[in-house]
């Protein structure tokens, strides 16, 4: 009996060794780094797959554009996202501070002198994308020549929307304009008030909702179709409207990134266009 036992237990004590051995040579095997087929150095698909996520600062006025930007795109591995701020300085200084990648919102002479008022070194890439029909309206009157002497007249006040407004004022002969005093003509300038009007002096979304209020404004006809009203029914348009081109703009440092030359390469394809055109109606005018 007891050899019988010993040989039992011999057995059960070479069966666990076979037991042990084999579970660390399993362990081993299958803790081993597998291979990649990919060579190295090399993204595999996946990462390759993933989008590159931008963010382009708008007021709601200009939010449509983002949103063909993101629809026209999203194939060409670019998630765009709008991100929308209730003031017309704020995308630009938000894109200097470096919180979002991108702006669609101001015009060229406009970002020009918030470069130098900001220190700031943000460029709008060419091709510029579209520009906006600027005109003086009236809810009170059927001409510019029925405007009163004293009228009121509200126009925007950032500095290049003001200097633009007076030259309009000037070339219907309601003021005369002296020597500029700095970059842009101020009521400073005014030399001779022709007409004795009030120019009242307000933030540019909120110029359309003076109309009413006032004996005529100068305003940009999309805000005055947003605001409600008919924008071909002005009184006279500003002549100058294609120099003031608008379109993606961007830090100075970014303007040959791969998804800026895929915007500017997309806003000029007729899909691009066509969604556009019937969201602005040509209160937005596309350079070509």
């Amino acid at each position: 009996m007891k050899r019988k036992f010993k040989l039992r237990g011999f057995m059960l004590i070479m069966l666990s060794l076979a037991l042990i051995l084999t579970s660390c040579g399993t362990e081993k095997e299958d803790s081993a780094p597998v291979k990649s087929e990919v060579n190295p150095g090399t993204e595999t698909e996946e990462v390759k797959g993933t989008p590159v996520k931008v963010q382009i600062g708008c007021m709601s006025i200009t939010e449509p554009i983002i949103t063909f930007l993101s629809e026209g795109l999203k194939d060409k591995g670019f998630e765009i996202e709008a991100v929308v701020f209730d003031g017309n300085h704020l995308p630009a200084t938000a894109l200097r501070d470096g919180n979002v990648d991108g702006v669609i919102l101001n015009h060229l002479v406009w970002l020009n002198t918030f470069n130098k008022e900001n220190e700031s070194d943000l460029v709008m890439p060419e091709p510029y994308m579209y520009y906006f029909r600027n005109a003086l309206y009236s809810s009170k009157y059927d001409s510019t020549e029925a405007i009163p002497e004293g009228a009121t007249i509200a126009v925007p006040g950032d500095p290049a929307n003001l200097d633009r407004s007076l030259r309009i004022l000037e070339e219907l002969g309601f003021l005369k304009l002296g020597e500029k005093t700095k970059e842009f003509y101020s009521l400073v300038d005014v030399e001779e008030n022709i007409k004795d009007v009030t120019i009242l002096e307000t933030e540019i979304t909120a110029t359309a909702r003076s109309f009413k209020d006032v004996d005529a404004i100068i305003c940009g006809a999309n805000a005055m179709r947003d605001a409600g009203y008919d924008q071909t029914d002005f009184l006279f348009e500003d002549k100058s409207n294609e120099d003031y081109p608008l379109g993606l703009i961007v830090r100075s440092e970014d303007k040959n990134e791969d998804w800026v030359k895929a915007v500017l390469e997309y806003q000029r394809q007729e899909e691009f266009k066509e969604k556009f055109n019937n969201r602005y109606d040509f209160t937005y005018v596309l350079f070509e």
